[in-house]
């Protein structure tokens, strides 16, 4: 995209978030009114060590953190509003199951309410009520953990909430659940937020291992991880798009260069002698550059001495129904292999056992959701934190 249509498309949007933050104030001072406080607490819902993981591009896995109550209630309103027809099939790209082929029995069922997951007037309007500020009281801690400020804020951001549902034989392929607005073409820079952190809560009682359905991340090494001292995902409004240096550090695309081109850099910590802690860029790609349609290969614009150790994050073979040039023609397909990934150098398997939270990077982390085995469904409650986008962070 040039930087002339983003430039159009800033008017559009800030007035657009405008009206968001009006409306949704006002559903937020009525919800707030009606609020069930039982897991309301003031004690931290997250540990420093489980911050780092999601900082460094890890996985927090946090069993046993949805009190019993919730885990009960909340299994009996997913049921009670599948039962009464309130799922829908939903795709890795949210188009229509004609279009991609999706059905009920071999992929993931989703249920988003009405206005909104706790407006709405179906189901067990109260409990969901209840997990809501439980969420809302975890994304509000994340925001000053990850140094992610505008996680906080309500109103004009759209804090996504799910409940996902797998009948046997269901499966979910390879994915990241968000993309750099300029790798999107025509439905890039169309909205003043993006999905930061997702989170995973499971509703199963007693699920074991031979039931399948298990969430399989594809993080890079624990080495690489430790050796990491630049949080992942986002720097200064610009998304992550790779990795270099086997996996260490994190390449960022900016795309509000003076020349109005694009340009990959990654950022490096500076001592000024003082022991005063601070940063800079250090550009790695050969000159600014436009950035292509898909599919992309970001590596063709780097510099010669770090191409060998670039690894993009979203490729053609690593995130298929995004990254390739037509996401409903052969080539955008998901192959058998990326339902699976065995292969990959790190994987990481999460049972979906009752009341575990697990939460990870929006933007860096590969991950799929393996066949169900079992007899019974899979019930989860799903979603998102958004922040603010490149367009929001420009303007401020």
């Amino acid at each position: 995209m040039t930087a002339t249509r983003r430039s159009l498309l800033l008017t559009a949007i800030v007035a657009a978030a405008h009206l968001t933050t009006f409306t949704s104030h006002a559903l937020s001072s009525n919800t707030a009114a009606t609020t069930n406080n039982k897991s309301c607490t003031s004690s931290p819902l997250i540990t420093p060590e489980d911050i780092q993981k999601i900082s460094r591009g890890g996985v927090a896995i946090i069993p046993n953190w949805l009190p019993p109550h919730l885990i009960t209630s909340m299994h009996d309103d997913a049921r009670q509003l599948f039962t009464s027809g309130q799922f829908r099939p939903d795709g890795l790209t949210n188009t229509a199951i004609k279009e991609q082929g999706f059905t009920q029995k071999a992929d993931r069922q989703t249920f988003r309410g009405g206005a909104g997951w706790d407006d709405s007037e179906i189901g067990d309007v109260e409990t969901r009520r209840e997990f809501a500020d439980r969420m809302r009281e975890l994304r509000v801690q994340l925001a000053t953990a990850l140094d992610r400020p505008s996680l906080a804020e309500e109103g004009r951001l759209k804090h996504e909430m799910t409940y996902n549902w797998y009948e046997p034989g269901a499966k979910l392929g390879r994915h990241l659940d968000e993309h750099h607005e300029e790798t999107k073409g025509p439905s890039g820079w169309t909205t003043p937020t993006r999905r930061s952190v997702t989170w995973l809560v499971y509703l199963n009682e007693g699920w074991t291992k031979e039931e399948g359905g298990a969430l399989r991340c594809m993080p890079r090494s624990n080495d690489s991880i430790e050796k990491n001292t630049v949080q992942v995902g986002c720097h200064e409004g610009n998304l992550q798009v790779g990795w270099v240096n086997d996996g260490v550090d994190p390449v960022f695309l900016d795309v509000f260069r003076e020349s109005g081109g694009a340009a990959l850099y990654q950022v490096k910590k500076t001592n000024d002698g003082n022991n005063s802690a601070g940063e800079e860029r250090e550009i790695l790609s050969v000159m600014d550059f436009e950035v292509p349609p898909q599919p992309i290969d970001f590596s063709k614009f780097m510099k010669e001495e770090v191409r060998d150790s670039f690894a993009q994050i979203s490729t053609s073979r690593l995130d298929p129904r995004f990254a390739s040039a037509s996401a409903n023609s052969n080539n955008g397909a998901i192959s058998r292999h990326d339902f699976d990934c065995s292969d990959e150098p790190t994987i990481l398997d999460v049972t979906p056992v009752a009341g575990t939270l697990v939460l990870f990077d929006s933007v860096s982390l590969p991950h799929l959701v393996r066949e169900v085995t079992g007899k019974r469904q899979r019930i989860a409650a799903t979603g998102w934190f958004h922040e603010d986008s490149q367009f929001s962070l420009e303007m401020s």
